[in-house]
C-alpha cells in the first residue's frame, strides 16, 4: 500500500520506523544523514510503501530545491528485488508528469547497479559523473 504521508506526528514516526529498519540500504541513501525528519514538510511528494502488516518498507520522494526537482528513493536492504522501487518509481514519475513537471534529477552511487538499471527503465539518463563515486542523472518529460 502507498502511504503519501505529511509532517505529522505519526507520519514522522512511520518514517523513522523506516529509517530504522533499512538495514545497509543507507549506504547508498544518505539523504536524511544531514537533515531532520521534519524535511518532508518542503517536499511536492513523499511517501512510504507499507507491507500487509502495516510496517514501512521503502520511501520516495520529490523534492524541490529552486527550480531543480530531486527524485530520491530507498528500499529496506530485506525487501529488495520485491518490485518496491519500481512501484514508487512508477508513482512519483506518474505524479511528476501529472503536475507537468519537465525535469526530475536524482544522484545516486555508481556501484549501486540496480538502481541505475531501474532509473534508466523510467528514461533517466546519465549527464554528469559527479566524481569518481556518483552520478547525476536526469529525466526529461516530453512537453
Amino acid at each position: 500500500m502507498i502511504k503519501r504521508i505529511k509532517n505529522t506526528i505519526g507520519d514522522i514516526q512511520l518514517l523513522a520506523n523506516f529509517l530504522d529498519n533499512a538495514g545497509n540500504s543507507l549506504n547508498t541513501f544518505r539523504y536524511f544523514g544531514k537533515r531532520p525528519l521534519e524535511i518532508i514538510q518542503n517536499h511536492k511528494y513523499t511517501i512510504l510503501i507499507l507491507n500487509e502488516n502495516k510496517l514501512p518498507v521503502a520511501y520516495g520522494h520529490l523534492d524541490p530545491q529552486g527550480d531543480i526537482l530531486w527524485l530520491g528513493i530507498c528500499v529496506s536492504e530485506n525487501q529488495l528485488g520485491k518490485g518496491y522501487g519500481k512501484m514508487i518509481m512508477t508513482y512519483l514519475t506518474h505524479k511528476a508528469d501529472s503536475d507537468e513537471i519537465l525535469e526530475l534529477i536524482l544522484q545516486v552511487d555508481k556501484t549501486n547497479v540496480n538502481a541505475v538499471s531501474l532509473y534508466k527503465k523510467f528514461n533517466f539518463n546519465i549527464t554528469t559523473e559527479k566524481d569518481e563515486l556518483y552520478l547525476i542523472m536526469k529525466r526529461k518529460r516530453n512537453a
